[in-house]
């Protein structure tokens, strides 16, 4: 996979800043609260990494902006001045993050940003998928609570070391050869995601604990991946200890042990994940028809399943996602 270089602008007047930005952020609709483009400025630098990216910007106008949909993208706000604050009409909640302090906020649509006059701020983005996947690859579990991380001081505090590994990817990939750039970028990332969940207060930092692949055993680690690559197909407790190397015994107490949990309730939990993630991203047709294709044959059963784990039943998420794809169209229309 070929990594993307740096990209960059400065811009000194109100129709350039949002041009710009409208440029390289476009899921957002821009606005500037500047009333004249007398010291107006702002600089926006973007490094990419593998999947995801770093993004700094400095800039003297208040910024606002709305997204017009989803896009699975998990952002890491680290405020280095002035203050930001995001609004989630969904969830009816406001976000406050000011100065010297980073917090999180999952990219969907509706959701505002209004950002203080001279403010300066790092991102990192990294797509939700992938979060998911570095902490089911990290711990052997399933990702089914969403990452959070409320808003904490980095600059003495936890977070700070996310911080310096950032800063330090953007000196490097500025001046690395196009050779070098993949794996590093690559490096990158990993280190990153890796200081994000065992250096941050964040929502799941139980489960990263509990789920520490240092102390599982090898042939439970075989099955977790087994349950990942076959979640569309029927599997057995003693298709799980074939492909472990063990018997369907000594695997259940592995489970019991490490897991608190049997190995067909993780298998569950991982197929549920799934079924969330197919929701959110409008990759179906019906709620019958993804549960089917994941195993659960009582529908009924995986609806209780479903609300349990995320809090609303999966005809009522579906339904939240076709509202806001019909949202996006009319925005869509209407620009």
């Amino acid at each position: 996979m070929s990594v993307l270089r740096s990209i960059g602008f400065e811009a000194s007047s109100n129709d350039a800043i949002r041009r710009n930005l409208d440029a390289v952020e476009p899921n957002w609709r821009w606005t500037i609260t500047a009333h004249s483009d007398e010291d107006c400025s702002l600089k926006f630098r973007r490094q990419y990494l593998h999947t995801g990216s770093i993004v700094t910007i400095e800039h003297s106008v208040g910024i606002g902006a709305v997204a017009r949909r989803n896009t699975a993208r998990i952002s890491i706000y680290f405020v280095l001045a002035g203050a930001m604050e995001i609004s989630d009409r969904t969830a009816r909640s406001v976000l406050s993050i000011p100065a010297n302090h980073v917090a999180s906020a999952c990219e969907s649509s509706g959701k505002r940003l209004a950002i203080e006059p001279h403010s300066s701020w790092l991102a990192f983005h990294i797509p939700e998928p992938t979060l998911r996947r570095h902490f089911e690859d990290l711990t052997g579990r399933p990702y089914v609570q969403e990452f959070v991380l409320p808003p904490i001081r980095f600059c003495e505090d936890d977070g700070l070391g996310l911080y310096r590994t950032l800063r330090q990817a953007e000196e490097d990939l500025s001046s690395v050869s196009s050779e070098e750039r993949p794996i590093l970028a690559k490096a990158y990332q990993q280190l990153a995601l890796a200081k994000l969940f065992a250096k941050t207060p964040h929502n799941l930092a139980e489960e990263l604990g509990r789920g520490s692949l240092t102390d599982a055993p090898r042939q439970l680690l075989k099955a977790e991946a087994f349950m990942r690559e076959n979640l569309s197909n029927p599997i057995t407790i003693d298709d799980l200890a074939v492909a472990a190397g063990c018997s369907p015994q000594a695997l259940q107490r592995m489970f019991r042990s490490h897991r608190g949990d049997s190995p067909v309730g993780i298998l569950c939990s991982y197929r549920l994940a799934a079924a969330h993630g197919a929701i959110k991203a409008g990759r179906m047709t019906s709620i019958t028809d993804l549960a089917m294709s994941l195993q659960f044959s009582n529908l009924s059963r995986f609806s209780v399943l479903y609300r349990s784990a995320y809090g609303c039943s999966p005809s009522s998420a579906l339904r939240f996602a076709r509202d806001e794809g019909k949202m996006d169209n009319v925005e869509s229309d209407e620009t």
